[in-house]
């Protein structure tokens, strides 16, 4: 599911070693939201984040990735 999302100076930024962490520090799961409205990880990928193998966390960079592409017409 892809999510509207800004890029900000907070992207990137390492939150844990390995992949980096597409965190915007806006985070709408804390509220309740199933799909973070800042940087479109799902509640149970912002949660894991921090104990997801390095190939499972550039399998949801890459999804995120996609989002941001244009869409086919």
């Amino acid at each position: 599911v892809c999510q509207p999302r800004r890029i900000s100076p907070m992207s990137g930024v390492i939150l844990t070693p390995g992949q980096d962490s597409p965190c915007l520090a806006r985070c709408s799961t804390a509220l309740g939201d199933m799909v973070c409205k800042g940087c479109g990880r799902t509640f149970l990928e912002v949660t894991h984040w921090s104990i997801m193998a390095d190939t499972e966390r550039a399998t949801v960079m890459a999804r995120l990735a996609a989002c941001l592409q244009p869409a086919e017409v």
